[in-house]
């Protein structure tokens, strides 16, 4: 693939992710009533393979409720608090300690200052939320774009890394069974879920990772440092991030 073909997909990839990320935020008028559906559909013929991803965007666009009833679908599957059931955080995801949940938190926070990002203080949402997580794959898709365009190998090559590792590491980890929760909530949501969860296994397939998924998602235990450490055994009793790999998860 030339560089300008792989700029080319790197922009469209960028505009599916920009799509996405704002969908999982809590509705916002302005930003529904911009929705490019025509223009999102476009992008994803031009991947190749688009069939199901094409399809799956009719099919959200055809549950899309007016600004009140989604406001109140949003708050029905996720609740005002986090939800339990299917809370749209990766560190809600295998991190059984909270020591492992701030372990993840600190990488994710690495891979966006490296980058020269910071969360906005608009932003209501922590880091680890599926909204930010795909908007810093915008960005990196964008900034590999624009590497390829100005004929800088080394940058493309660090951009390309950066997605295959916070795919492989982060995103890709946790969003199968989000996806698979939210999918038994129903409406909206669930064909939003349907959608991202097959553009995340084409991004899967084209940067050849091979995550490890978790398989439950954990209220974390707080630790108590005169009662609780590492060599007593705790690790013990966290349930392995190892489980099904991608193509069984998309399967079942």
């Amino acid at each position: 693939m030339d560089p300008e073909e792989t700029s080319n997909r790197a922009l469209v990839r960028s505009y599916v992710y920009s799509f996405l990320s704002p969908l999982f935020l809590y509705p916002d008028e302005e930003v529904f009533s911009d929705l490019n559906w025509e223009g999102v559909k476009d992008a994803v013929a031009l991947l190749g393979n688009s069939d199901g991803l094409t399809e799956a965007i009719e099919s959200l666009r055809g549950c899309l409720m007016d600004p009140v009833a989604l406001e109140e679908e949003y708050v029905r599957v996720f609740g005002h608090t986090i939800s339990t059931e299917c809370p749209p955080y990766e560190t809600q995801y295998g991190g059984a300690h909270v020591f492992q949940q701030t372990q993840n938190l600190g990488d994710i926070a690495g891979f966006y200052r490296a980058f020269g990002l910071e969360i906005s203080d608009q932003v209501k949402e922590r880091l680890d939320h599926i909204a930010t997580e795909l908007e810093f794959m915008a960005f990196l898709a964008f900034k590999q774009a624009y590497a390829l365009t100005s004929g800088s190998e080394d940058k493309d090559e660090v951009c390309r890394e950066a997605q295959r590792k916070f795919l492989n590491d982060h995103l890709c980890t946790w969003v199968p069974l989000f996806t698979k929760r939210l999918e038994e909530k129903g409406g909206f949501y669930q064909k939003l879920a349907l959608l991202t969860e097959l553009f995340l296994a084409f991004e899967v397939e084209a940067f050849g990772v091979k995550p490890l998924l978790v398989v439950e998602s954990l209220t974390p235990t707080p630790l108590e440092p005169e009662e609780n450490c590492f060599s007593c055994g705790v690790q013990d009793y966290c349930l392995p991030t190892e489980g099904l790999s991608w193509e069984e998860s998309v399967a079942e």
